[in-house]
């Protein structure tokens, strides 16, 4: 019965799917992220306010999305990676 878990490739293929799809999503979300914070006009915003809270939240945001779109990359390689050992020590 072991077996038959064994040597279905049924799985494998879905985890290469789901591990592609989650690429895609992130490439898609950093273009649509920075499509729309870079057109966001602070200065007008600012303009009735005392001080500069609008472009400094801007700032913070794209500070933030830096971060994570700087660790996203490296998550998806730590994915691959255990899909491929996992693949690997099953043959």
């Amino acid at each position: 019965m072991l077996k038959s878990f064994v040597k279905n490739d049924e799985a494998d293929v879905k985890m290469v799917g789901a591990v592609v799809g989650i690429l895609v999503t992130l490439i898609i979300a950093v273009l649509v992220f920075y499509n729309i914070a870079g057109s966001i006009d602070t200065s007008t915003i600012d303009s009735g306010l005392t001080g500069t809270p609008a472009a400094n939240a801007t700032d913070d945001t794209l500070d933030q999305a830096s971060t994570f779109f700087t660790i996203a990359p490296i998550i998806a390689i730590v994915i691959v990676a255990v899909v491929i050992l996992g693949y690997v020590s099953k043959i």
